[in-house]
């Protein structure tokens, strides 16, 4: 494909055996057309078996495509330049879906956006709606760890493109992420990295989805695969929130136990047992055969995965649930007594817990989307640090849903003006295992009192009778972020003092969205 500069776009072909003219899966990616997902997905050559011409593209700057990568900047007009490229090719039918995962999922919105032909049904999975909140940062923290990880990642690709031996070299050797994080943030002309930390609106607005596609209609079949454990979870629940408000009769959501990668039964540091196996792949090829074909069974419209009794559960639409306020409680131990701090339904009259954040030995973030390691596992160990404020319900009497958005309300002032807190919700067991279900990082730039409100997102679990829920409070995020820290004179880091408040006219509670009556099958 010669884009309209110039540019050319080079792509592989996989068709069915038989002759004739099919629909077409085209995918857009930066990593080498060869690769074509299969770290996830099955390689093209299975969906071409099932009729399907499948198309993988190197974008702009990648692969053998020409041009300069520029992380997702050109993927609006190069991909709206491909769609109509792909529904005319000779072998091709007119009707078009589009699938991949992460970059290849946000280069599907933004070749909507791109204002050319539309395509019949798009698969977006694990991708950015907001690219800076849903990628970038975290409650305005920068997620340090897996940011230059991507960005040496696609630096090491252009060096080695462009026959740059020196920088692949010092890429490929060096070891710290803060002199990486250095080297790339010096080359704005060869590295997106600086351009994510200098944060400014303009530079956003230009690759986020939702503001590209802010006015567009957003009328097509659409189904978005997401992970619980994924850290773009936030951009696959808000696209299919803004998919569906427009189209509810062709919006289909699939989540399951996963990290960014691996899929299947794996949940990072956690196996989930042979029933949380899921083939996507079969899932994509029921939906595009629906839509794009016209055969086979209407999709289901949710499937999620319960993380408390660990199988799939499917709705007709997307469960909700009342949000109960859970209040913290605690007689100023919560920071070094694990059995101190409580939930509890009724606030207390009052009460402050104190926990101290030391940047030279900070908090390490365990399980969820950014922890090391990631997915369903015990930070117990971690939750009997002194640095660890820990609350904790009354074992539950029976069986209880959480299902829903989880958000926790805290009344906190700090001794520096710049401070992180670091929010975990897990699952307890009656022998005292503490599995992570939501994980979440804020950073604040004022000291004063405050009523923080902390999004730890989407969550679906069935809690057992006798187990419990424990929030988990620290002042640091290492290694996923940088730590915060106050500077003396001598330029010395010194200890952070967190004030947690209770009671009061604006008590600190947790607000759980919880269902008694057990989930649909």
């Amino acid at each position: 494909l010669q884009l309209p500069d110039g540019v050319v776009l080079v792509a592989d072909d996989w068709r069915p055996e038989s002759p004739g003219k099919f629909p077409v899966l085209l995918m857009r990616q930066p990593y080498g057309r060869t690769i074509a997902s299969t770290v996830v997905f099955a390689h093209p050559a299975w969906y071409a078996a099932h009729g399907y011409v499948v198309v993988i593209q190197d974008v702009r700057g990648c692969g053998d495509s020409g041009g300069t990568f520029e992380a997702l900047v050109n993927e609006a007009a190069d991909g709206a330049a491909s769609l109509d490229w792909a529904a005319g090719l000779p072998f091709a039918n007119g009707r078009i879906g589009l699938y991949g995962f992460s970059y290849q999922g946000a280069t599907q919105y933004l070749a909507l956006a791109g204002g050319g032909r539309r395509p019949d049904a798009m698969a977006p999975a694990m991708a950015p709606w907001s690219t800076r909140n849903d990628w970038a940062y975290e409650g305005n923290a920068f997620r340090f760890t897996s940011n230059v990880g991507w960005a040496v990642q696609m630096a090491w690709l252009r060096a080695s493109r462009e026959g740059d031996r020196g920088m692949a070299t010092r890429l490929r050797n060096e070891t710290s992420l803060e002199r990486l994080s250095a080297m790339l943030s010096e080359r704005p002309d060869f590295s997106h990295l600086s351009a994510w930390r200098d944060d400014a609106p303009e530079y956003w607005s230009q690759i986020s989805p939702y503001q590209l596609l802010a006015t567009d209609s957003l009328g097509i079949p659409v189904m978005h695969l997401g992970g619980w454990y994924d850290y773009m979870l936030g951009g696959t629940l808000a696209a299919d929130a803004a998919f569906r408000a427009a189209r509810p009769d062709t919006a289909h959501l699939v989540i399951g136990p996963w990290t960014h990668i691996p899929w299947n039964r794996s949940a990072g540091g956690g196996d989930m047992g042979p029933a949380a196996e899921y083939s996507v792949d079969r899932a994509q090829l029921q939906f595009f055969d629906f839509y794009l074909k016209g055969i086979g069974e209407r999709p289901r419209t949710v499937e999620l995965f319960d993380l408390g009794k660990r199988h799939w559960v499917h709705f007709d639409r997307k469960p909700e649930a009342p949000a109960v306020p859970f209040y913290l409680r605690s007689s100023g131990l919560a920071a070094t007594l694990l059995t101190d701090g409580g939930l509890a339904p009724v606030p207390p009259l009052s009460g402050i817990d104190r926990l101290v954040h030391d940047p030279s030995n900070p908090t390490p973030l365990i399980g969820g989307h950014l922890g090391t390691p990631q997915g369903l596992v015990d930070r117990a160990r971690v939750d009997d640090r002194a640095d660890v404020a820990v609350y904790t319900t009354p074992p539950f009497g029976s069986e209880v849903l959480v299902c829903g958005e989880v958000v926790l309300h805290l009344n906190c002032e700090a001794s520096f003006p710049r401070f992180d807190i670091g929010a975990t919700l897990s699952l307890v067991s009656p022998d005292g295992v503490a599995l992570v279900l939501r994980t979440a990082f804020t950073r604040c730039t004022s000291s004063g009192p405050q009523l923080l409100a902390i999004c730890l997102q989407d969550v679906f679990v069935t809690v057992p009778a006798g187990s419990s829920l424990r929030l988990s409070l620290q002042g640091g995020g290492a290694p996923a972020f940088e730590v915060a820290r106050a500077e003396v004179p001598s330029g010395q880091p010194r200890p952070i003092l967190v004030t947690i408040r209770h009671g009061g006219n604006e008590p600190s509670r947790l607000e759980l969205p919880l269902r008694a009556e057990p989930a649909a099958s």
